[in-house]
């Protein structure tokens, strides 16, 4: 008997035991106690009231100091409005937005610091942002929260949502994040990044991209939903240092501009870029636009199972000679190259009522002197409006090596309704093919300075020569 009883009083003491660690531990979730057992830090416990009206980024960002100072850990926003100027991240730390909770950006670009400033293709200066974090490693967004930054009305100076600069071992995970006042997630010099199931609507100013990758590698973009004012997905190298090793698959993509872009700023190398199972809708300014335009070299570049419904211009390719710059100190460089494109299984409807007067599927076109190397559409179909009336007029589509790349930029329209290539060493097309709603007078596939093709269960294409600025 005592033997039994000194069992039960044993299992009473364990089962208690197991009673009071559970309750330390909610009782952690709860307050974020410094040195916590979990290393879980409640921003309310360092002052944040979510009431929308209080600047509460500084509370936060004293709960994130706390957390990195004891080695790392979560901080907890819970339900409510925090409305914030800069939050920034620091190493070990993951920033947890339970449902429910909202990050609010401050409309005063005073409550914003920079994170590593720069300068566009377009010469406008960036660098501040809501949420940024320079040189830290292992951090993180995670959770069913939003990120918001009210960037209507911001004008001159705009704060990206996010900007993470030469960090390490980034996940953002889950959140919403909206409205920011210029792009959306910016990272710059950064390695080893998984962006899984974030959901982006960015229209509340111009510029909102939605995922810009800059200078940066190892990255995976998984199951993403994005509807941008300006690109959803965009590939740039404002800097030497190359963008590759990038994967991106299972993505909705939507916008007023491009779906997957690289570019315009291209200075560094891009390669091992890999696009697959992705779907664009109602895309103004191009499906899949790869633009060298600044000394850069893209190359081993794929997409593979990429289907575009209402899309304007399906497939942009573009070498240029702009040759900017965006950090100080850079020089211009010379003409750089793209070559090993691979664009395999694609189906798309082209809109409408696009920029062009009569639309064009796929335009690639390089530098007289410089040209694109190799190119390969494989099972690549296209269905278009047609239109155009038959005319042995020469369509002359200016070559603009050094304006900004845009498809509409050249010409009112194309000189073919399918493929329009020029300056193009190596192109290769392989069950390639175009569906008219209307009859269309030009020809389906039209090549300039195309000295190698190869087509198979593909149009023949009509080859130009030019003398001067006319047709041979």
């Amino acid at each position: 008997m005592k033997s039994t009883a000194s069992w039960l009083n044993a299992l009473i003491i364990i089962l208690a035991a197991a009673i009071l660690l559970a309750g330390i531990v909610a009782l952690t979730r709860l307050t974020g106690a410094p040195g916590a057992i979990n290393h879980i830090y409640n921003v309310r416990r360092y002052g944040a009231t979510g009431n929308a009206i209080r600047l509460d980024s500084p509370a936060i960002n004293q709960a994130i100091a706390a957390c990195a100072g004891h080695g790392g850990g979560a901080v907890l926003v819970p339900p409510g409005k925090y409305l914030c100027g800069t939050i920034l991240l620091k190493s070990n730390v993951t920033l947890h937005l339970q449902k429910g909770a909202e990050i609010f950006g401050s409309p005063r670009i005073g409550d914003y610091t920079k994170v590593a400033p720069f300068v566009d293709g377009d010469g406008q200066s960036f660098g501040y942002c809501l949420i940024g974090a320079d040189k830290a490693r292992n951090i993180a967004i995670t959770g069913r929260g939003t990120i918001n930054g009210d960037g209507v009305g911001f004008n001159g100076d705009r704060p990206f949502l996010i900007r993470f600069a030469d960090c390490q071992g980034i996940t953002v995970r889950g959140c919403l994040l909206t409205q920011s006042a210029a792009w959306g997630l910016n990272l710059y010099h950064c390695r080893t990044v998984l962006i899984s199931h974030v959901h982006i609507y960015n229209h509340a100013n111009y510029n909102n991209d939605g995922i810009d990758i800059d200078s940066s590698e190892l990255v995976r973009i998984r199951h993403c939903d994005i509807n941008s004012e300006d690109d959803c997905i965009c590939f740039k190298t404002t800097t030497r240092a190359p963008c590759q090793h990038i994967r991106v698959r299972d993505c909705r993509l939507s916008s007023l501009c491009a779906a997957v872009k690289f570019g315009s700023e291209s200075r560094g190398t891009f390669s091992d870029i890999h696009v697959t199972d992705c779907h664009a809708y109602d895309t103004r300014l191009g499906g899949i636009k790869i633009l060298c335009m600044d000394g850069g070299h893209i190359h081993n570049v794929r997409f593979d199972n990429f289907s575009m419904r209402n899309v304007d211009m399906p497939i942009f390719i573009r070498l240029g000679a702009r040759l900017g710059t965006f950090h100080p100190g850079q020089q211009p460089l010379k003409p750089g190259s793209i070559t090993n494109i691979v664009i395999r299984n694609v189906t798309a409807t082209a809109c409408n009522e696009g920029h062009l007067l009569f639309p064009t599927g796929i335009f690639i076109t390089g530098i007289p002197g410089d040209q694109i190397g190799s190119v390969v559409l494989d099972n690549v179909h296209i269905t278009l409006t047609g239109g155009a009336a038959a005319s042995d007029e020469y369509i002359h589509v200016p070559e603009d090596i050094t304006e900004f790349p845009d498809f509409y930029l050249f010409s009112r329209y194309l000189p073919a309704y399918g493929i329009f290539a020029r300056h193009v060493n190596d192109l290769r097309l392989n069950n390639v093919g175009f569906s008219l709603a209307m009859p269309d007078g030009r020809p389906p596939v039209v090549c300039e300075d195309v000295p190698r093709i190869i087509w198979h269960n593909s149009p023949a294409p009509t080859f130009l020569k030019r003398s001067g600025t006319g047709a041979e």
